[in-house]
């Protein structure tokens, strides 16, 4: 027999995608391997125009039309280096560490352009009004971003609860970042830093699974050089989501999904080829009627659909998050921009 469950988990949910990046200058998943291609150095520039020809034979670097989006690029490149062995009888001119080093290095010019652009982002008229709301309401925001800005303006300090990150889930505003964060780190990768600088936010009985964040959040400039690589799940069609934070991460996005009685979709488009993200939302909605998994045997009570409201211009976009709620879930869409739409709610 089920128990009683008093409340929902958090009454509102917000779910925050490249859109609302955006509206804060960050560029757009469609265009970011055009805008970051002359922050490049010279040779990922050369190493990355060969992967690209070779995917692409019509590509070129004066038609942008040619240009792959990051997400396909980053597709392709994961597919050669799966059936790189298999695919030659030898090594030949390009290795296989070189692929490696050339993604590589493209993952990390990103994050630190990244960096860069919080301090302008911050200064975005409407964001202190979105975040005065999250706070106010003591909302989930579910983000999709890796970007640092909700995380230093809704939390004081940063800790484990923050980041929906400890075994249970708390009270107040919680900001849970299913692609990872560019202030993320494996543990072993900050072990020489100051234990006041940072902070563990998951830890794992295997320290090599334990995850840091560098207190107050920012971009890592190592005075010796080192390069410290975040925790972010690239944007490819095949997401690797094992490690065991991304566990914990998606099965307390699914809890928070499941109770509200509201979700609002700001900027997120529900990317056609992202099935680990549609197959999250499709659990949630379905718990809404039925009830969370409680254990082998029951659930807990279903909580209702939940009224879900799509701010983005796009109407395709509010077409795909329709289809994956169904049609028993009210979806409403206002084919706004998020600040327009906050001053209509204010």
């Amino acid at each position: 027999m089920a128990s009683k469950q008093s409340k929902p988990l958090r009454d509102t949910v917000y779910v925050v995608g490249a859109g609302f990046s955006a509206g804060l200058g960050y560029p757009l998943t469609k265009s970011l391997l055009i805008d970051v291609w002359e922050r490049l150095s010279p040779d990922a520039c050369h190493q990355l125009q060969k992967i690209i020809e070779f995917h692409h034979p019509f590509f070129s670097l004066k038609r942008s039309t040619t240009f792959p989006d990051i997400e396909q690029l980053l597709t392709e490149m994961s597919v050669n280096q799966e059936l790189f062995s298999a695919s030659r009888r030898a090594e030949g001119g390009f290795t296989e560490d070189r692929l490696e080093e050339t993604r590589n290095e493209l993952l990390f010019t990103i994050a630190s352009w990244f960096h860069e652009l919080y301090d302008t982002a911050s200064e975005t008229d409407w964001l202190a009004s979105i975040v005065e709301k999250f706070k106010r309401e003591g909302a989930a925001i579910v983000s999709f971003n890796w970007d640092l800005v909700l995380d230093h303006l809704v939390f004081n300090d940063i800790d484990a609860e923050s980041y929906g990150l400890s075994k249970t889930l708390g009270t107040g505003p919680v900001l849970l970042k299913p692609h990872g964060s560019l202030n993320w780190y494996k543990g072993t990768q900050l072990q020489h830093i100051p234990e006041g600088k940072r902070v563990e936010i998951f830890h794992s009985s295997n320290e090599s699974r334990c995850v840091h964040a560098f207190l107050p959040p920012r971009g890592v400039k190592s005075k010796s050089g080192k390069r410290y690589d975040p925790l972010i799940i690239p944007p490819t069609y095949f997401k690797n989501f094992k490690p065991e934070i991304f566990q914990r991460l998606w099965n307390h996005c699914t809890e928070i999904l499941s109770t509200p009685r509201k979700i609002v979709f700001l900027g997120y488009s529900l990317p056609a080829a992202d099935l680990h993200a549609q197959f999250i939302f499709r659990c949630a909605f379905y718990n809404q009627f039925h009830g969370r998994i409680r254990n082998s045997e029951e659930r807990f009570p279903a909580t209702g659909a939940a009224k879900v409201i799509i701010v983005n211009p796009d109407q395709d976009a509010a077409k795909r998050i329709e289809s994956v709620a169904g049609p028993d879930i009210q979806c409403v869409w206002i084919p706004k921009r998020i600040q327009d739409w906050l001053d209509d709610d204010a």
